[in-house]
């Protein structure tokens, strides 16, 4: 049996006493029987026990497995918040100057990762700053392929972002066209900063918080 393994099954058996101990405590079968359920039927009571006792989800509170990128580092990278950024319809050159834009953005601010959900398969680019592309079906291939007409194609990209957004857990997604990202998007991407929490360690290459 491992190190880790041991861990856990002190932690578990240190929960299941803790568990013990308070079902044994004063009060406990009052507070199961006549507190809890007068809190679930008052909406303010709920809405104060959940901003007290919730898990923080805001930025910087989320850990995500994904990679950073070359312009982020530091042992609290995988707690930058993700921020998909959106473009469909570009040429490749746009694409890639897309994803330059994007990448210089993240080095001046290095608060967030980018995820890249586009219908050009510009990959060496997305390696070159070592970031993630989801790749989306573009919409001529797709009525060519005979996948469907127009609302076929947008059902198709909004099925594919939705499970995107689930499965990274995104922040934000961020629109983008050729010239970069809308301009209130990219307002919201550099107030990320400003939410951070400060024990947060990740930060430019070369650098740390």
């Amino acid at each position: 049996m491992t190190a880790a393994t041991d861990a856990q099954r002190r932690q578990q058996q240190r929960m299941a006493r803790l568990a013990g101990l308070l079902r044994r405590a004063p009060g406990y079968r009052l507070a199961l029987e006549e507190v809890l359920p007068r809190v679930r039927r008052s909406p303010t009571l709920t809405d104060l026990a959940w901003r007290v006792f919730a898990p923080r989800h805001g930025a910087g509170h989320v850990d995500v497995p994904l990679r950073g990128g070359r312009h982020v580092t530091g042992p609290d990278v995988s707690r930058l918040p993700v921020v998909g950024v959106l473009a469909t319809g570009l040429e490749e050159a746009e694409a890639e100057g897309l994803i330059e834009r994007v990448a210089a953005l993240q080095a001046e601010l290095a608060t967030f990762r980018p995820l890249f959900v586009l219908d050009r398969p510009v990959f060496a680019a997305a390696r070159r700053h070592d970031v993630v592309l989801e790749l989306l079906v573009p919409r001529a291939a797709f009525a060519c392929g005979g996948l469907g007409g127009p609302a076929g194609w947008e059902d198709h990209v909004a099925r594919r972002v939705a499970g995107i957004v689930d499965h990274y857990q995104l922040w934000h997604l961020a629109r983008a066209g050729a010239d970069g990202l809308d301009p209130l998007d990219e307002r919201l991407v550099r107030a990320i900063g400003a939410r951070l929490p400060e024990d947060l360690r990740a930060g430019p290459v070369g650098e740390h918080r």
